[in-house]
């Protein structure tokens, strides 16, 4: 069994960092059985951080090369062949006889643009999803009269829900009276 050290770590982290090697690979490189390297990713901390961190590093500049190359597909490019002929000029050699070089624009496949909206389309979904609501950051507060008990404030609320998540309400200042702030229960929703 190999032994366990500091440069041997370096090794295996720079060998899966430049993501050309499966880990039977590198154990066979290193001279360590796979054994060796799952007991020691299991059972050492700072073994298991490097080589999450290895692989993070790897995910990350793949993640860069991949756009990259994806915007190299989206713009159209320059193709620019070239064709020569050689001909014989009696004495044993070859001389040009004609050159002929095209250059052509050509557009981004349908495929690579597709894949490109539907990336952007997920990651979109993925933020709206995530979004934390509105109500926590800014919390909505209810004003009822003290006459109004418990129950009935809670169920006045839920109609008040309702409305906000249909959009249906209107806002007409008429409606609004003034009135000593104490003569109210205050309930955050």
């Amino acid at each position: 069994m190999a032994k366990y050290n500091e440069r041997l770590v370096e090794k295996i982290v720079r060998l899966i960092e430049e993501d050309t090697y499966t880990v039977g690979e590198i154990c066979d490189a290193l001279k360590i059985s796979r054994n060796t390297f799952y007991e020691w990713k299991n059972s050492k901390s700072e073994f298991y951080q490097a080589l999450e961190e290895a692989e993070n590093r790897r995910d990350a500049s793949l993640a860069i090369l991949a756009r990259r190359s994806l915007r190299e597909q989206l713009d159209s490019y320059i193709v620019t062949t070239e064709k020569i002929v050689y001909t014989d000029n009696g004495y044993g050699e070859e001389t040009i006889k004609s050159k002929t070089v095209t250059k052509r624009k050509v557009a981004a496949k349908a495929s690579i643009i597709k894949l490109a909206l539907v990336r952007s389309d997920r990651k979109q979904e993925k933020k709206e999803a995530t979004a934390l609501p509105q109500r926590q950051d800014n919390p909505i507060i209810l004003r009822f009269p003290k006459e109004v008990s418990q129950t009935e404030a809670v169920k006045m609320m839920t109609d008040f829900r309702n409305v906000i998540s249909r959009n249906d309400f209107t806002q007409n200042s008429d409606n609004y009276e003034t009135a000593n702030i104490n003569d109210y229960i205050s309930i955050k929703v």
